[in-house]
């Protein structure tokens, strides 16, 4: 066994770990320490940089020269996946990702108040020898519930409470549970908090149930992330060995309570007076925080373990610190989760007579296509490039990463979040970068860097800005001596095959479910663009580089978290909740890995608008 000592600047921590571990793995298992690791330890993004301060370690690998600056390696960096612990070390990882921009804003609940969990309170008659009911039938018998479930614990305190109480007590029962009964009128004090499970970010809403106000928000980065930056790599690493299965679902439901219990605190709510979760997300995230077994969704035919909705007391999660029941929303296949099925509730294109097109993309690219008649569903491999994945300097949304650039005096001008120093590019600057490249002929619509002589115009003054590295071409964004990093920010030849290959997934994905459907795109009366990347990008960028057809273009809005809304939708009211579970099962899944339209049309789209 040897000790790994792992600083961000701000925190130290330390872990005993067996030799031949990576550090990878060793920084996995220390609680608030996030190292980004895309690939999911593999070796081959190359994000997962720390500096080792202390310790014996092997040489670096052939794979690690590939990723690691001559700088970088003189400074003792090395890819964290791809060294073993031989001894005890110290390392220092790079704090920057613990600042994001995560988006939790969205069009608000409408509809008629009828929550999921109700408080009631009651003046109950109190025993006689003519009323000789017993305490558990007196106050079921008083709630609007028929058969409603009460756990042993319950049970076994309610003849206290009721005799102390005098018999006026307030009831908090849920769809079909009696969950607590409390001494006195307390029917004010009832609180839900809903959860976006995403794959790359956690949002949670505290939520009034009395009023239907949404008291508080709160939000933080997938502390999975360093297992992989994609459902696919953590469905990989569950698979590996025995015990990852519950390391993962560890690592979601701490996080998960550390959330809520912030929130608890911070709005100074008792912990006894949060009655119910409710949960939306991928199929793959629910799965990992289940604890079930995801890996039939990583191979053909796709099967997921379960689909349904669920409701679990908190219970049955070791150590959870709030005790209340869980809810989570239904799915509609291995690869399009509740989230999307919140996301149609959000947007009520299942209400609606005019055709409609959802489109969220995160880390998968999940399209829906219909109205109130019929809906039709897909998801397409886009893979994690928008959000910074697989780009040579890509990031997720933080705090100095570049979210746009416009071409101005024949110089690529951009701003970052927050104002700071650059350290990297968003997915929304990512699309904006392409979009100006091809714009001004840096870049064909084939995706390929042209040489100089090819080049007139604007991209003659621009071209000092591509510079030749092992790596092939690239376009110094930024120079190292303007960053937060003290390197180039650069954008490679490589980097435009990966937003070629997603941005045509996404857009040959939209285009079969047309063709499914037997409709044009003239058709189409909205765009809703969904999530996190999608409300933060340009619109117009995306239509430049024909990640959605330009003819849609006035069609288009960014519809804020959908997720976040359509679970606290089914919070507020019965009757949507009921609601999900009838679009989770009537929305026709089309899958695209054996459908020959899609393939045929991925081809097409590999290539951007010619300018």
């Amino acid at each position: 066994m040897s000790t790994v000592k792992v600083s961000n600047g701000a925190n130290i921590s330390s872990i005993e770990v067996e030799d031949g571990v990576s550090l990878l793995e060793a920084i996995s298992k220390i609680k608030d320490m996030h190292v980004d690791a895309s690939c999911g330890g593999k070796g081959t993004c190359g994000k997962c940089k720390v500096k080792v301060l202390k310790g014996d370690v092997l040489i670096p690998s052939l794979s690690e020269k590939k990723f690691l600056s001559v700088k970088e390696l003189e400074d003792d960096y090395r890819l964290s996946c791809m060294v073993p612990v031989t001894g005890n070390i110290d390392v220092l990882v790079n704090g920057i990702n613990e600042i994001s921009q995560i988006l939790t804003d969205h069009k608000g609940f409408s509809g008629k108040l009828n929550p999921i969990v109700k408080s009631k309170y009651m003046n109950l008659p109190k025993p006689s020898l003519e009323d000789q009911r017993s305490d558990t039938s007196r106050v079921l018998e008083s709630i609007p519930l028929n058969n409603p479930a009460m756990s042993l614990s319950l049970r076994q305190k309610l003849p206290s409470i009721l005799r102390n109480a005098g018999y006026s007590i307030t009831a908090v029962y849920s769809l079909d549970t009696l969950i607590s009964v409390e001494p006195g009128a307390t029917e004010c004090l009832n609180f839900l908090i809903a959860i976006d499970i995403g794959t790359t970010t956690i949002a949670a809403y505290l939520i009034d149930m009395a009023t239907g106000r949404i008291l508080d928000t709160i939000s933080g980065l997938n502390g999975q992330k360093i297992f992989g930056a994609d459902v696919i790599s953590r469905i990989q690493y569950s698979m590996q060995k025995a015990d990852n299965l519950e390391i993962l679902q560890d690592k979601i439901i701490s996080q998960i309570a550390d959330l809520c219990i912030t929130l608890v605190d911070k709005n100074g709510i008792s912990n006894s007076n949060i009655y119910s979760l409710i949960l939306a997300g991928n199929t793959t995230m629910l799965h990992l925080f289940y604890g079930v077994d995801p890996s039939g969704i990583a191979v053909a035919p796709f099967i997921p373990g379960f689909l349904g909705s669920m409701n679990l007391p908190s219970s049955a999660f070791e150590d959870f610190p709030l005790e209340c029941i869980i809810y989570s929303l239904p799915s509609i296949a291995g690869y399009v989760g509740a989230d999307i099925v919140a996301g149609i509730l959000a947007t009520k294109m299942h209400e609606r007579e005019e055709l409609s097109l959802l489109i969220d993309i995160g880390t998968n690219g999940e399209i829906v296509f219909g109205n109130k008649e019929k809906l039709y569903c897909c998801s397409t491999a886009a893979g994690p490039a928008f959000e910074g994945a697989h780009i040579s300097c890509g990031l997720g949304g933080i705090t100095g990463a570049i979210d746009s650039a416009v071409i101005e005096n024949d110089s690529i001008k951009y701003t970052t979040i927050g104002n700071e120093k650059a350290v990297g590019i968003c997915g929304s600057g990512i699309i904006d970068i392409v979009a100006v490249l091809l714009k001004i002929g840096l870049v064909e619509f084939t995706g390929r860097i042209p040489n100089e002589e090819e080049l007139d115009g604007a991209a003659v003054a621009l071209f000092n800005k591509i510079k030749i590295d092992k790596n092939g071409p690239a376009f110094k964004i930024t120079k190292a001596s303007e960053t937060g990093t003290g390197e180039d920010i650069i954008f490679t030849q490589a980097d435009i095959r990966e937003v070629q290959l997603a941005k045509a997934a996404i857009s040959a994905g939209i285009y079969s479910l047309l063709n499914r459907a037997g409709r044009d795109q003239a058709e189409i009366d909205h765009v809703f663009i969904a999530g996190g990347f999608g409300s933060y990008i340009s619109k117009r960028s995306a239509a430049d580089i024909g990640l959605i057809p330009a003819s849609l273009l006035d069609k288009t809005e960014s519809v804020g978290n959908t997720a976040g809304l359509g679970a606290i939708s089914c919070a507020l009211s019965k009757e949507k909740f009921e609601v999900s579970k009838n679009i989770a099962v009537r929305t026709e899944y089309i899958e695209l890995s054996s459908d020959s339209f899609f393939n045929m049309k991925y081809m097409e789209e590999m290539v951007f608008p010619e300018y």
